[in-house]
Order: C-alpha cells, then structure tokens, then sequence
C-alpha cells in the first residue's frame, strides 16, 4: 500500500493529474492504516499476550481481528479507492482536473456502484477487525496477570 501507491502517485506527471482524486485517498487508506495501524495493533497485540493469563488469551480472536483488518482494507483498497481513483485520472487527463472533480461526476450512477462496493470491506474491517481487538484490548485490563504492569 504505502510502497506501491506512493509510488504510483508521487510520479511527477501522474501527480499532476491526479492530486485530490481518489487515488490519492487509496495511497493515505493504505499508507495509514496499513502501515502505522497494523503495526501499533500488532505491538498492542504482543503486548496484550503478556498481560493476559494464557488460559484466558483468545487465540482464534486475534486471528479473526488480524485477517479480518487486512482483508477488509484490501478490499477497501481495490473494490473501491483504486478502481474510482483511476477513474478519475482518466477523467483528468482527457477532460481536465476540474472535470474529474465536479460533484455530476463524482456521484454518476458508475462511481456510486463503486461507492457501494466498499460497504463489505468496511464492515469486515469494523466487526471482524475492530470489534475483536478491543475486546482482546478489554480483556487485557480486566485479566491483567499479577505482577505485570502497564
């Protein structure tokens, strides 16, 4: 995400055309959570795995949560993002960035099918990928192992 949308949008000509669509939302989606969410989730996680007795430890919870987060943002990424940022770097090219920006291009009945397809990706990332690393994080303080300190 970070490495190869970075790229792709910070080609000076590619940027030109493109800075404000949607591909640039993809990059930062990616870039973002991807990255720096992942990462502090998975030393949140390492960290949880030492406060919480082993009996108690929801192994299959921090599997869901992990799978469930980055196939929800791949999905985001690519069912959504990508699809309508190059959409809108097409637009751009060959009607101009203004075109590619008007509101009766951004809502035609294409790119709000796009729109929709991002709801499965999103929901799979809150309930599958949210929901259970709260409750990993909830249990972590409430089963807290003796001696172990935040």
């Amino acid at each position: 995400g970070a490495g190869i949308f970075g790229f792709l949008v910070n080609l000076p000509i590619v940027s030109y055309y493109e800075i404000g669509t949607a591909l640039t939302a993809n990059h930062a989606h990616d870039a973002m959570m991807g990255v720096y969410g992942m990462l502090a989730m998975g030393l949140a996680l390492f960290c949880l795995r030492y406060l919480i007795p082993t009996e108690r430890w929801p192994d299959r919870l921090a599997k869901i949560s992990f799978w469930s987060s980055n196939l929800g943002l791949a999905w985001m990424s690519f069912a959504t993002l990508f699809p309508l940022g190059i959409l809108q770097l097409f637009a751009s090219v060959n009607h101009g960035y203004f075109a590619a920006r008007q509101l009766s291009f951004i809502t035609n009945p294409t790119n709000s099918v796009f729109e929709w397809l991002r709801l499965p990706g999103d929901l799979l990332f809150i309930i599958g990928g949210v929901l259970p690393f709260l409750y990993i994080c909830w249990l972590g303080v409430r089963y807290r192992v003796g001696g172990a300190t935040l």
